[in-house]
């Protein structure tokens, strides 16, 4: 439950905010309170996709894991070029990993990492049903669960 304060700081965001930001905040939002239920310290970036910063920053039991949320209803998802290596970048100096955490309507979050990205001309793309198949769960990214296949 929110406090008053909360309630008038969301209230002024939805209506201050254009909806496609919106939706992206909601979204980084959204796995924030995962993780932090799950017992991770988490924070989000500020500026996020024009800053050299993953949106959401993890670090659980010594281990940081870094996500790129993007909430999208079409079947391909892209990232541009410079951003794709901003986290490229990121991901070396922190020496952690970025996952793609894709927020697709009726079906949940997905999670794969940068790299399973195809390259383009000008962007990085990836199509759902690839998603589908490389996904993994954040207990397997945060290490509290292995892999049995």
């Amino acid at each position: 439950m929110l406090d008053r304060w909360h309630q008038l700081v969301f209230s002024f965001q939805r209506c201050y905010y254009p909806v496609g930001y919106r939706k992206g905040a909601e979204a980084e939002r959204e796995l924030m309170r995962m993780l932090w239920e799950r017992g991770v310290a988490v924070v989000r970036s500020a500026g996020s996709g024009s800053s050299y910063a993953p949106d959401v920053v993890a670090v659980a039991n010594g281990r940081t894991v870094a996500f790129e949320c993007k909430a999208w209803s079409r079947e391909i998802l892209t990232v541009r070029r410079e951003q794709y290596e901003k986290m490229v970048e990121w991901s070396v100096r922190a020496g952690a990993p970025v996952y793609l955490a894709w927020r697709y309507p009726r079906a949940g979050w997905f999670f794969v990492p940068l790299e399973y990205m195809e390259e383009r001309e000008r962007y990085y793309s990836i199509r759902l049903d690839d998603v589908r198949r490389l996904t993994t769960t954040l207990d397997v990214i945060l290490g509290r669960q292995e892999v049995l296949f």
